[in-house]
C-alpha cells in the first residue's frame, strides 16, 4: 500500500454532512456529529474512505444474564395445601361425627323401646295342610307375627315325631313348609298332630322381630303365649290335630 493509500485509509466520511476528514478525529469538525459511534456500522468506499451504513442498536445482543430458578417456599406451599385441604377433612369428620351420633341415639331408642313396647300382640296362626299325588306333606298357613319371625314346624303321630322343618320363615303374613315326609315315606292316611313353635329371643329370632315384639317378645300374649324358665322370653306354641284321609 501507498503512502496516498494509508492516508486515504486515514480519512473517513462524516455520515450526517458527508464531509471527508482524518479518521482519527472524534467528530466532524464541520458538523460536529460523531464519527465513531458505536452503534453505527461503517462501509469501506472505492476511494478507501468509510461511510456510515446505518445506524442499529445492538444493545439486543449483549449476552443476557442468566435467569435463576426461584427457590420454593416450602412453608408457603404447605399452608396452601393446609388451607385447601383441611376445609374438606374438617367436613368429613363432621359428618361422621353427626352419623355415629345419629348411630347411637337410634341404638338407645331402639333399646328403650325393644325393653318397654308399646301394646300387645295375640299370635294368630291359620293353617292349610296339602297333599300330593307322591303322598309328601306340606303345610302352609297365615300369620299376624312379623317379617322374618322363625318358627320350627313339627309333625307328631301318637308322641312319635314324624317330620320337621326348621327354620321357617314367615313372608308378608304367609308361611309354608319344604315337601315334609313320614320319616322318608309318603304319608299315609291317618290322625296326626302338628305343633308350631317359636321363641322370641336374640337367639332365636332377628332383630327385625324383636322391634316389634319386644326383645324377650314382652309384647305377645294370649293362650299360645308361656314364658320360657330362667329368661323369661316368650314363647309361642300352636298344637293342632289334622286327619289325613282320601
Amino acid at each position: 500500500m501507498d503512502d496516498t493509500d494509508r492516508q486515504a485509509a486515514r480519512r473517513i466520511a462524516c455520515p450526517q454532512c458527508g464531509h471527508t476528514q482524518a479518521s482519527s478525529r472524534v467528530d466532524c469538525w464541520q458538523c460536529g456529529h460523531p464519527l465513531h459511534a458505536p452503534t453505527q456500522i461503517y462501509r469501506r468506499e472505492a476511494d478507501g474512505s468509510w461511510t456510515a451504513f446505518k445506524a442499529i442498536d445492538l444493545t439486543s445482543m449483549a449476552p443476557k444474564a442468566p435467569r435463576l430458578h426461584r427457590r420454593v417456599n416450602w412453608r408457603r406451599l404447605a399452608m396452601i395445601v393446609a388451607l385447601l385441604v383441611l376445609p374438606g377433612i374438617g367436613l368429613v369428620l363432621w359428618s361422621r361425627a353427626l352419623r355415629v351420633q345419629g348411630v347411637r341415639l337410634e341404638r338407645v331408642e331402639t333399646a328403650g323401646y325393644l325393653g318397654n313396647p308399646v301394646g300387645r300382640i295375640t299370635p294368630q296362626l291359620q293353617v292349610h295342610y296339602q297333599r300330593d299325588a307322591e303322598g309328601t306333606l306340606q303345610v302352609e298357613g297365615e300369620s299376624n307375627l312379623p317379617d322374618q319371625t322363625v318358627l320350627d314346624v313339627r309333625v307328631y303321630a301318637g308322641g312319635d315325631l314324624l317330620a320337621v322343618d326348621y327354620p321357617v320363615t314367615i313372608e308378608e303374613g304367609r308361611f309354608e313348609t319344604r315337601s315334609l315326609l313320614e320319616r322318608g315315606k309318603p304319608f299315609a292316611d291317618a290322625s296326626f298332630q302338628l305343633r308350631i313353635a317359636a321363641v322370641f329371643d336374640n337367639r332365636s329370632q332377628p332383630a327385625s322381630v324383636l322391634l316389634v315384639v319386644g326383645s324377650l317378645g314382652e309384647r305377645l300374649q294370649g293362650p299360645a303365649v308361656s314364658r320360657m324358665p330362667g329368661t323369661g322370653a316368650a314363647k309361642m306354641e300352636l298344637v293342632q290335630d289334622f286327619v289325613l284321609g282320601p
